[in-house]
Order: structure tokens, then sequence, then C-alpha cells
């Protein structure tokens, strides 16, 4: 019979610990799924810049002068190319009659008003005013262009949804964070309460409040690195079975995947997720341990 309260103790702590790391797995989950829907935003947001053209509109050049113009950019230390695109006016002229469905040359007697075009695309860091005005500057220096053309309103509200999305996912970051903390912190103290009579009885026996919290904060540590380990796995198989869902070719798959997500921001998260839960497990059990050993108990009522 005596046995009986100590099996319905423990299993109790048993249950309370269950639901802790449960809790801080799913919140753990959460947050991974917000990283790494920012992570895979932003690289599709940089794609998006890294496609938008600066053109560089010629004048009446010979192929020479345009092979020149072309070695004359690779010159140009202001910024990073992803490539070049020579587009000659022809070929612009071909597009624009299938685009309008008619023939724009007849009333000009034939005559191609366009001009030859350079297409430069730019590596998305570089795409600010102050960057694109000394790229602007140093094209136009060349006596074969005519103008350089950015559309820098496109480049600057692609920037600003990039902002919008690390604000808002930071904001809904930290109210994960809140909320799960608050929650992981209750868990906790109900389980060390369940123990409080025990941790009592050690100091009164002459124990230290540190011998007493030493294996609790030890066993929070593995906790937490346990609950991140499990939100890991979960994410991953989460985000691979979402993925192969659409790209239904696991080479595809892979091939799309790190497009978008390179390989450091998968381990930074994972290292950042396993850090933060060793941490939330670890100072809410620290914080209650520290309150439930300062607290008085009377034994004898």
């Amino acid at each position: 019979m005596s046995n009986k309260p100590n099996k319905v103790l423990k299993n109790s702590i048993f249950s309370l610990k269950t639901s802790m790391i449960f809790t801080m797995s799913i919140a753990l989950l959460c947050i991974g799924f917000i990283l790494i829907t920012f992570f895979f935003s932003n690289r599709l947001i940089q794609k998006l810049q890294e496609n938008v053209p600066f053109k560089i509109i010629l004048n009446n050049t010979s192929s020479k002068e345009i092979v020149d113009v072309m070695n004359f950019l690779k010159t140009i230390d202001a910024v990073d190319f992803q490539k070049t695109q020579f587009v000659e006016k022809e070929l612009a002229a071909t597009k624009l009659k299938d685009k309008l469905g008619a023939d724009f040359l007849n009333p000009l007697n034939n005559e191609n008003p366009l001009p030859d075009v350079i297409n430069l695309y730019i590596k998305s860091k570089f795409h600010n005013s102050k960057d694109l005005k000394v790229l602007k500057e140093k094209i136009e220096s060349n006596q074969t262009v005519s103008s350089a053309i950015f559309p820098l309103k496109v480049s600057d509200s692609l920037i600003n949804f990039k902002l919008k999305i690390l604000n808002i996912s930071l904001l809904v970051c930290i109210i994960f964070t809140v909320l799960s903390i608050i929650l992981i912190y209750n868990n906790i103290r109900l389980k060390i309460f369940t123990q409080s009579n025990n941790l009592k009885i050690m100091q009164l026996v002459g124990a230290t409040k540190n011998f007493i919290q030493r294996p609790y904060l030890f066993r929070s540590v593995l906790d937490g690195l346990f609950a991140a380990t499990i939100s890991n796995m979960i994410l991953t198989i989460l985000v691979f079975t979402i993925l192969f869902i659409i790209f239904e070719d696991v080479h595809v798959l892979i091939k799309n995947l790190f497009l978008y997500v390179t390989i450091f921001e998968i381990l930074l998260m994972f290292i950042l997720k396993i850090i933060f839960g060793i941490l939330i497990s670890f100072l809410s059990h620290f914080f209650v341990l520290k309150r439930t050993l300062s607290l008085k108990t009377n034994f004898y009522r």
C-alpha cells in the first residue's frame, strides 16, 4: 500500500515531464516554420531582384563597339554582375511586333527606331540607391552608351517587402517565444511543486541549494536538447513531405530546396533551435527551483 502514493507521484511527474517536452517541441516547431518561411521568402525576393535588369541603351554601334562595351562592363568593380544579355534591335523589333500583333515598322518606312540594348543583371545585395548611382555614372561615362536605366521603384518595393517579412517574422517569433516560455515555465512549476516536500527534506538534512539544483538543471539541459531534436526531425519530415508533394521528383526537390535555402541557413536554424530549447528549459528550471527552495514550508501542521 505504501508504494501506491509513490507510484502515483512518479506517474504524475512523468506525465508533466512528457507534457513539458511536447509543449517545447511544438513551440520550437512553430518557430522553425517561421524561420524557414523567412529564409524561403528572403531568397525568393533576392531572385526577383536579380531578375530586374539594368538596361544599357547603346548608340548606333558596330559589332566591335558592342564587344568593347561588354568588355568595359567587366572592368567596373562597383558591383558584381550576375550576367549580361545583349538584345539586338532587330530581335527587339520582332518581339514588339509579336506583342502588338501588328507591324509597327510600316508607318516608319521599315526603319527600326529601337536601339541595341544590354541587360545587366546585378546581385541583390547591390540593389540600393548608392551602388546603383555609382554604376549608372560609370556606365554612362562610356561614349558608346546613350543611357543606363534601372527601375529603382521596383527594386525599392521588393526591398520594402523583404523588410516587412522580416518584421512580421520577428514579431511572430517573439509572440511564440513569450507564449512558449509561459507554458513551459508553468509546466515546470507544477513538476517541481510535486517534489517540493522532497526538496525541503533535502534542505533540512543539510543539502545545499547548489547540490539540490544540480541534477535538475542537468536534466533540464537534456530535456531542452531532446525537445529541440524532436522538433528538428518533425520539421525536416514536414518540409520534405510538402516539397515532395509540390515537385514529386526527389532530384528536382533537392535542386529547388537549395535554390531558396542554403545548407548554412538550415544548420543555423537547427543550432538556434537547440540553443533556444536548452536555454528555455534551463532558465525555467533554475528560476522555479530558486523560488521553491526559498519558500518556507511547515512540515508539522
